[in-house]
């Protein structure tokens, strides 16, 4: 098995579409957008992830990637936890049966009601500061409380929107601060690391755990290790990516003590991202600027940070097959009311007509979670690909969804 599996493209892609287009999407100014999740891709990616690892491990899919329930559920129906960062989060957790002893709360800012909740239920919590550390001995520890810790192996210099073992960072405890804590608190059991997410290499992720496993080894309390996620995905044909064995087999090098410990991972884009494409209607041409109905609403990142968080883009004909011809490039716009509300810029792509359709390649995590409100546009569908057949895992929103989330 291969972890380099990415949501095919033509001719799968235009495949799906085709299926697509035979059920009435894209046909009409109801069904401008949709959004397609293989389910089958990512049960082999939770698959190779799980191989690749100890079998004692607890890996968790991060919610926050993709909150659709059916998503999460399929992700535990495969043996997978969940990781949360609120309380809406761990209601989802709940929703979809995820038990408890698998389901891990992160989050910088819990509130007092939040941690009694959580410690309540029993599940894995990761303490972000020493003030925090407070507000939980005053509720009483479990034994499945672990510290975050802040590694700072990247310079100020690499300060990002997802890089977070900066000295400034505000997640988790600077490791120079951290022996006094655990000498503090016996009651913690575990460790948390995180670096960030896509603009970790590799050297950083296992430099922050080797890190870690140094500082774990001189506490025989310490018990388990959450090492995170943030392996990079391949957006762009040619990204290398991490590969999950080689990842492990890295970490084992530089810290061999590693194996003295349970491990958790959490992994979100990593998993999902690839396991995901939309497709919208190209609702105008105008020179070399497209109009289409997905935007910074859905690819937020895409649109801000383009160099980190590109996506390739496909164009296929309104009956699904895939353009050829001469080429021409573009600026790919969608259908928001500012000027950032950009998909790409001087794209190379196909002729590209009215009615054709716009093919967003690796959007299955930190796309539709992230989903913007502004210029209250409604959420397209969510089509799940299983066993060759799509069914529905989200509605489209309609107008009286719309009104009913502002109300």
């Amino acid at each position: 098995m291969c972890w380099s599996f990415r949501t095919a493209y033509s001719p799968l892609t235009s495949l799906t579409v085709k299926q697509l287009l035979r059920q009435g999407y894209l046909t009409d100014d109801l069904h401008t957008s949709v959004i397609v999740h293989n389910l089958d891709l990512l049960q082999k990616r939770i698959g190779y992830l799980v191989e690749a690892f100890p079998q004692d491990t607890l890996h968790t899919l991060a919610v926050k990637a993709n909150p659709l329930p059916p998503i999460l559920q399929h992700a535990v129906n495969h043996g997978m936890g969940l990781e949360t960062a609120s309380s809406g989060e761990i209601a989802l957790a709940e929703a979809v049966g995820c038990p408890v002893e698998n389901i891990v709360f992160d989050s910088p800012a819990k509130t007092r009601a939040e941690i009694e909740w959580a410690l309540r239920l029993g599940l894995t919590v990761n303490v972000n500061s020493s003030s925090e550390l407070e507000r939980v001995a005053q509720v009483g520890f479990h034994n499945r409380v672990g510290l975050r810790v802040n590694p700072v192996v990247a310079e100020a210099s690499r300060e990002s929107t997802t890089m977070v073992a900066t000295a400034r960072s505000k997640f988790g405890v600077p490791i120079s601060r951290c022996k006094e804590l655990l000498q503090q608190y016996p009651q913690l059991t575990g460790l948390h690391v995180h670096v960030g997410s896509q603009v970790a290499t590799k050297d950083d992720l296992v430099e922050a755990s080797r890190r870690v496993v140094e500082l774990a080894d001189q506490f025989p309390n310490i018990q388990w290790l959450d090492i995170g996620g943030g392996l990079p995905t391949q957006y762009r044909s040619d990204d290398p990516g991490l590969d999950p064995e080689v990842y492990f087999q890295a970490l084992k090098e530089a810290a061999p003590t590693i194996a003295n410990y349970r491990l958790i991972t959490e992994m979100g884009r990593a998993l999902q991202s690839n396991c995901g494409f939309a497709v919208s209607k190209v609702e105008y041409v105008t020179d070399d600027r497209l109009i289409v109905h997905l935007g910074a609403d859905f690819a937020l990142r895409e649109c801000y940070q383009p160099d980190s968080w590109y996506h390739d883009l496909e164009i296929l004909d309104p009956q699904g097959n895939p353009k050829a011809g001469p080429r021409k490039r573009y600026d790919i716009f969608g259908p928001l009311c500012f000027s950032g509300d950009r998909l790409g810029k001087e794209r190379e792509l196909p002729e590209v007509e009215e009615g054709d359709l716009l093919v967003i390649h690796d959007c299955g995590g930190y796309t539709l979670g992230m989903w913007s409100r502004y210029c209250s546009r409604l959420m397209p569908e969510v089509v799940g690909l299983e066993s060759g057949k799509l069914k529905v895992i989200k509605s489209r929103e309609t107008e009286a969804d719309l009104v009913g989330s502002w109300a």
